[in-house]
């Protein structure tokens, strides 16, 4: 397996197993609704914090979602994203001494991702998933340091997000797409939500209550084989009759008149083909016609067409999910921020809630799920899970950690503050935390 190499890697993989855990310490004047509450918003350093959650936590964490610094180096707005906060400087030097002041911008920020990510999937649930939002500055690193981290066989997505926003800029290439990579603990135990993708239209056969297709399968190009319909077997027409096909290129193949009277065939049929479903249809005709359950538990039936064709129908349930990795339609951050700003908050680059909410729903199918953003910002992740709860009456819980004492104060609780009032949940809370270092 490719892996990657930097300056620093050794020596923040080696810190982080000397580290010690903090203290929570619950400050009530911005704590809000029951003094047990499960949502919690954290204030310090996200790796600290992380140790700290882990003997209670580890493992049982269902979905990760954090967005980093993307390391552009923009410094003009209220989160520094050039990986060289003073916090992250402090943490470098305590780890490399006086190397830290040679790294480059991109060492810097892998050693500062690369600890991080390692104790996020510790604490990560055996199904759990972690989804990274990141743009083209630092992809390429974030998916192989993502690699070596959860294991190349449990990737599973690139969601690319349209952030269709102010495209009137005096850029050379208008850069209106962002990433968000998603790996999960293990694969094979990855269960996906059952969300179909806001842009397949209203008259998608995605949206309607059955699932058709033939069962002829591709004509002469699949093996042929007889399947005999026998009379009774249902159509999807009262009365008529069939001609054998003169098309030779009409499939399935029959040499005598089918017969339909009252919605059944009249006289038994020997239909050629190739054939998809050709076991369950024949499960469908031992069992009287009535309809069957296929490997999903979905009530499957047959029929035959005026064409001749046979088709299968199932009934969809509310389990369907059609997940696509082009995420459209979803809000920009110049909404987002302006959504904030209504509430009299402040900040530049909030990701839109219905991003975030998608990629909870479709990422992540428990309604009891424990969501972790190590990356707070204007807690964006908070309000998705809160708003997702009051939509499907779910027990989802959050942990929200913000580094920034200036943030965590004046725009996440804040906001999470408003959105727990607006909601108004029976025996919903806030508890906000402060991170102190370990006794001595």
């Amino acid at each position: 397996m490719a892996t990657l190499e930097w300056e620093g890697k050794r020596a923040v993989a080696a810190m982080l197993e000397r580290m010690r855990a903090g203290v929570l310490r619950p400050d009530p004047a911005l704590s809000r609704g029951a003094a047990d509450a499960r949502d919690w918003i954290i204030q310090g350093d996200n790796l600290a914090a992380l140790a700290t959650l882990m003997p209670d936590l580890a493992g049982r964490v269902d979905m990760v979602l954090i967005d980093p610094p993307y390391n552009t180096g923009r410094r003009d707005w209220l989160y520094d994203d050039s990986a060289s906060a003073p916090a992250a400087r402090r943490w470098l030097e305590a780890a490399l001494g006086a190397r830290a002041r040679t790294l480059s911008r991109q060492d810097r920020w892998l050693c500062l991702i690369y600890p991080r990510l390692i104790m996020l999937r510790r604490l990560l649930a055996e199904n759990g998933v972690i989804a990274c939002c990141i743009d083209d500055h630092e992809y390429p690193r974030l998916r192989l340091l993502m690699e070596e981290v959860f294991g190349p066989e449990n990737f599973l997505a690139t969601f690319v997000w349209v952030n269709t926003g102010n495209m009137d800029n005096h850029s050379r290439i208008k850069t209106n797409h962002e990433y968000v990579v998603v790996f999960a603990r293990e694969a094979r135990r990855f269960v996906p939500g059952c969300v179909i993708a806001p842009q397949v239209g209203a008259r998608s056969k995605l949206r309607r209550p059955v699932i058709r297709n033939t069962i002829i399968k591709n004509g002469p190009r699949n093996p042929i084989s007889e399947l005999v319909l026998p009379a009774g077997f249902p159509a999807s027409f009262e009365n008529g009759k069939i001609a054998p096909p003169a098309d030779a290129g009409f499939w399935p193949r029959f040499t005598t008149p089918i017969v339909v009277r009252a919605g059944r065939l009249a006289r038994p049929v020997a239909l050629r083909s190739g054939w998809s479903s050709r076991r369950q249809c024949a499960a469908f005709i031992a069992g009287g016609f009535r309809d069957i359950l296929d490997r999903r538990g979905l009530k499957t039936r047959f029929y035959l067409t005026p064409s001749g064709a046979v088709f299968m129908e199932k009934d969809r349930d509310d389990q369907s999910s059609h997940i696509l990795s082009v995420l459209e339609g979803m809000g920009t951050v110049q909404q987002a921020a302006a959504g904030l700003a209504r509430q009299g908050v402040r900040f530049d680059y909030p990701k839109p809630v219905p991003l975030v909410r998608y990629l909870l729903s479709a990422l992540c199918a428990r309604r009891d799920a424990l969501v972790l953003d190590a990356f707070g910002g204007s807690g964006t992740t908070g309000q998705a899970v809160m708003d997702l709860n009051a939509a499907d009456g779910g027990c989802r819980r959050f942990i929200v950690m913000e580094m920034d004492e200036r943030i965590a104060t004046t725009v996440t609780q804040p906001r999470l503050a408003h959105v727990l009032a607006r909601h108004d949940l029976p025996g919903a809370g806030l508890r906000f935390f402060r991170l102190a270092a370990p006794p001595c």
